[in-house]
């Protein structure tokens, strides 16, 4: 943006000082507004109420996939529920999200998180409960025995804990197994 210099008699203007001013302070607003924004963000919740030790960020993403090397289905896509077509599915979640760039991170605790993933029939009888230790604070990921399921409508949900704090539970996602 060019500021034009009008002077009277070898001074500038005093409307000048002001539009530096003015543009000083709308690129500061466009620079903070974006992270005051990521920060406030329902994402960004159950980060906030980690900080104060008492309860662990919700996992986040929860998906399923045919395989730890398939693709993954997100629980509550719009095209439906996932389906599996494999006797061995891999149940995944994020337990942590990257905090956005310039923002500070809590200090967390660091891996080996304890991870329970509870898997029920549709009406709500329990097929399987499994806590595992994950190698990383971000991630966590089961992959069921062959035989564990038939065809048939599931629901599954997951939660982490570290020493005696836990997360909440994440919704319950179904899904149903066709492998016919």
């Amino acid at each position: 943006m060019r500021v034009r210099n009008h002077s009277v008699k070898g001074r500038p203007r005093k409307g000048r000082r002001a539009t530096i001013l003015l543009v000083t302070a709308c690129t500061l607003g466009a620079v903070a507004t974006p992270l005051a924004l990521a920060a406030a963000s329902p994402e960004q919740a159950p980060a906030a109420a980690a900080a104060d030790d008492r309860l662990l960020p919700v996992p986040q993403a929860p998906r399923i996939s045919n395989g730890p090397y398939a693709g993954s289905q997100f629980c509550g896509a719009r095209d439906g529920d996932p389906v599996v077509t494999t006797g061995s599915p891999t149940f995944g979640a994020t337990l942590e999200a990257v905090a956005p760039p310039g923002t500070v991170e809590p200090a967390r605790p660091g891996p080996r998180r304890k991870v329970t993933f509870e898997i029920d029939t549709a009406a709500g009888q329990p097929v399987l409960h499994r806590q595992l230790t994950s190698e990383t604070s971000h991630d966590a990921a089961l992959e069921v025995p062959e035989g564990t399921f038939t065809d048939g409508a599931y629901r599954w949900r997951v939660r982490v804990k570290d020493g005696d704090t836990s997360s909440a539970w994440t919704a319950w996602c179904s899904f149903t197994v066709k492998r016919g």
